[in-house]
C-alpha cells in the first residue's frame, strides 16, 4: 500500500479549501489529521479515498481504501447483514447455490462448489461470524456471550442487548454511527480513513478501538478531536491550517510540542529580521539627512582661502552619505523578513468584576431517583458538591450522566432530595448547544450569560473570538464554528458560580477544546461535567464519579 499526494488543491466556487498539499503515507503508518472545523479534513479524506477529484495536483493510491464518513450511510437489513462486506455476501450466496446444486450429478456441479467454497474461504467467510461478533460486542451493539465457541451461522447470529427484531434502520443515531464503524473495520482494506471514529463511543469502546488500530497491519488516516486517542495510536500528525498542510513527527502531543518550538523559532527570526530592518531604515534616514545637510553648503561660513576646500569637503560628504544611503536602501530591498507567525489563542481577556463566591454547599442529592419518559433511569443517587470542586461524570453511553444533569437543571422529573445552595447562580451548556435556544441575537446570548456586559465589551468579545461585529446578528445565521465560539464566549464572560456541562467538547476542534480547557481551569466556581474526553477530565477534574446502570459511584 502507498498513498501519495503531490501539490493537491481543492476549490469550491471562489473559495480555495487547501492548496499545495503534499504527503507520502507508508504501509502500516498511522497518521493523525487535525485542523479547525471547516479546514477541509473531510474533503481531504474523500480525495484520498478517490471519492472526489482534486482541482490541482495528483492523488495516487496503490491498494484498497475504506472511508468512515461523518454523515449517516444507508443501513439496511439486520445488524450482521449491515456489517458484512458485499463481496462476502455475494460469495456466501454463490456457495449456497453451489451447495444446493450438489444433488445434481456431474463433474460441473462439483467444480462449481469447489470454486465457490474456495472463494468463500479466501474471503474469510468461515471466520467472519466470530470476528463480526467480537467487533459488534466491543462497540456495544452485541452481548459479550457471543465470543465463545460454537457460533451459529452468520445469517442467524442472535443479537443480545437489542430487540430480537432489531434492524439497522431502527438504531439511534449513536448506535448507527457505531454500526458504520463496525462495518468499516470488518471490510478488508490496506488503508482505513476514519473521520471522527470515537464519536459516540464510550471509554471502553475507545480503548478497544485503539488496540484494534495498533494491532492492524493496515495504514490509517485518523481525523479526530480526541487528543488522548491520537496520542495512543498516531505515529505522525498532519495539520490543515489556513489552506496548507504541515506534517510533524510523533503523536498529537509530540506534534504540538514540535509546532510550538517551530513557532518560537519563527517568532525569534521574525523579531530579529524586524529589528535588522528597523536599524537599516534608521541608518538610511541618518545618511540621507547628512547628505542633505552637506548639500546645503553655505560659502559665507568659510574664509576666502578655504571656500574651495570647504565646498569640496561638503560635496564629498554629500556623495558619500548619499551613496551609503542608496546602498542601505538596496539592502532593505533585498532583506527578507520572515512573516510574523500565525497566532490564534482564542483567549478572551475582559476587565470583569469578580463573581461572588457563593454558598459553601453547592449541591446536595439524597436518595434521588430520576425519571425519563416515565421510566426510572437513575436510582438511589447520593452526592454532595462543595464550592470550588470540579467534578467529572464518566460512564458508558446511556448510563445516566445527562439525566443527572437534567434533574439538577429541573428539566427532568425526580423523586428524593435535591437542594441547590442558597442564592446560587448557575449556567449550563448542552451537547448540541441547547442553551442557545430562544436567544435571538449575539447580544441576547452574551447578555444572557452576563447581563452586566457593556456595549463596548460586546464588541470586544466579538473581535477577540472572531464573531460577527454586529451584536444584533441572529444566532440562527451563525456557522457551526461561530456557534462554537459563541459558546466559548459565554463561558468566558459568565459570572455564574456553578457550571453544568454535558459533553462540552462535542463538535469542538482541537484548538477550541484547548481554549475550553483553559477557561474551565481558570473558572473560580464549581463544575459538574459529563464528558468522554479523557484528557479534558485528566487536566480539569479534581474528582471523578462513575455513572452506570442507573447508579452513581465514586471510584477508589
Amino acid at each position: 500500500m502507498q498513498l501519495k499526494l503531490e501539490q493537491v488543491a481543492r476549490v469550491y466556487g471562489d473559495r480555495t479549501v487547501f492548496s499545495g498539499v503534499s504527503l507520502n503515507l507508508a504501509p502500516g503508518e498511522r497518521l493523525a489529521l487535525i485542523g479547525e472545523n471547516g479546514s477541509g479534513k473531510t474533503t481531504l479524506l474523500r480525495l484520498m479515498a478517490g471519492l472526489e477529484s482534486p482541482d490541482g495536483g495528483t492523488v495516487t493510491l496503490e491498494g484498497r481504501a475504506a472511508l468512515l464518513e461523518q454523515q449517516d450511510a444507508d443501513l439496511a437489513g439486520g445488524l450482521l447483514e449491515a456489517v458484512t462486506p458485499p463481496e462476502l455476501r455475494a460469495a456466501q450466496k454463490a456457495l449456497r447455490r453451489a451447495s444446493a446444486a450438489l444433488s445434481e450429478e456431474g463433474e460441473a456441479a462439483l467444480n462449481a462448489f469447489a470454486s465457490a467454497e474456495e472463494t468463500y474461504r479466501h474471503l474469510g467467510g468461515y471466520g467472519f461470524p466470530a470476528r463480526a461478533a467480537g467487533v459488534l460486542s466491543a462497540l456495544g451493539l452485541l452481548g459479550s456471550g457471543l465470543l465463545g465457541p460454537g457460533l451459529p451461522e452468520l445469517e442467524s447470529l442472535p443479537e443480545p442487548g437489542l430487540p430480537a427484531e432489531a434492524r439497522a434502520a431502527q438504531l439511534s443515531g449513536g448506535q448507527a454511527r457505531r454500526l458504520m464503524l463496525a462495518r468499516l473495520l470488518l471490510s478488508p482494506a490496506d488503508l482505513y480513513l476514519l473521520d471522527e471514529p470515537t464519536n459516540h463511543l464510550d471509554a471502553e469502546g475507545v480503548v478497544w478501538l485503539e488496540t484494534w488500530i495498533r494491532e492492524s497491519p493496515a495504514a490509517f488516516v485518523l481525523a479526530s478531536h480526541d487528543r488522548a486517542f491520537l496520542d495512543a495510536v498516531a505515529t505522525r500528525t498532519a495539520e490543515l491550517e489556513r489552506g496548507h498542510l504541515s506534517v510533524y513527527s510523533g503523536n498529537y502531543t509530540a506534534a504540538m510540542q514540535e509546532k510550538a518550538a517551530l513557532w518560537e523559532a519563527q517568532e525569534r527570526q521574525y523579531e530579529a529580521g524586524r529589528r535588522q530592518r528597523s536599524a537599516l531604515e534608521d541608518e538610511a534616514r541618518r545618511r540621507q539627512s547628512k547628505a542633505r545637510s552637506a548639500g546645503s553648503y553655505n560659502p559665507k561660513r568659510a574664509s576666502d582661502g578655504d571656500k574651495l576646500l570647504a565646498k569640496g569637503k561638503a560635496q564629498n560628504a554629500q556623495n558619500v552619505n548619499s551613496s551609503r544611503a542608496k546602498a542601505l536602501e538596496r539592502r532593505l530591498e533585498r532583506l527578507e523578513v520572515s512573516d510574523k507567525p500565525f497566532d490564534d489563542r482564542r483567549t478572551l481577556h475582559l476587565d470583569l468584576p469578580l463573581a461572588a463566591p457563593g454558598p459553601l454547599e453547592v449541591l446536595t442529592l439524597r436518595d434521588l431517583t430520576v425519571q425519563r419518559g416515565g421510566q426510572a433511569v437513575l436510582r438511589g443517587v447520593n452526592l454532595t458538591l462543595r464550592r470550588g470542586e470540579r467534578v467529572a461524570l464518566q460512564g458508558p453511553n446511556g448510563g445516566g450522566k445527562s439525566s443527572l444533569l437534567g434533574a439538577v437543571l429541573g428539566r427532568l422529573s425526580y423523586h428524593g432530595h435535591l437542594q441547590l445552595g442558597h442564592g446560587l447562580s448557575l449556567a449550563w451548556a448542552g451537547q448540541h448547544g441547547e442553551e442557545l435556544l430562544g436567544l435571538d441575537t449575539l447580544k441576547d446570548a452574551l447578555l444572557n450569560a452576563n447581563p452586566a456586559l457593556t456595549p463596548h465589551q460586546l464588541y470586544e468579545v466579538a473581535a477577540a473570538l472572531g464573531l460577527p461585529a454586529d451584536p444584533s446578528t441572529p444566532v440562527a445565521s451563525l456557522s457551526g464554528g461561530q456557534r462554537t465560539r459563541l459558546s466559548l464566549a459565554r463561558l468566558n464572560v459568565t459570572r455564574a458560580q456553578f457550571l453544568l456541562l454535558d459533553e462540552p467538547t462535542n463538535h469542538l476542534d482541537l484548538r477550541a477544546i484547548e481554549a475550553l480547557e483553559a477557561v474551565l481551569l481558570a473558572f473560580p466556581g464549581t463544575l459538574l461535567i459529563a464528558s468522554h474526553d479523557r484528557q479534558l477530565v485528566e487536566r480539569v477534574a479534581t474528582r471523578r464519579l462513575w455513572v452506570e446502570g442507573g447508579r452513581l459511584s465514586e471510584p477508589e
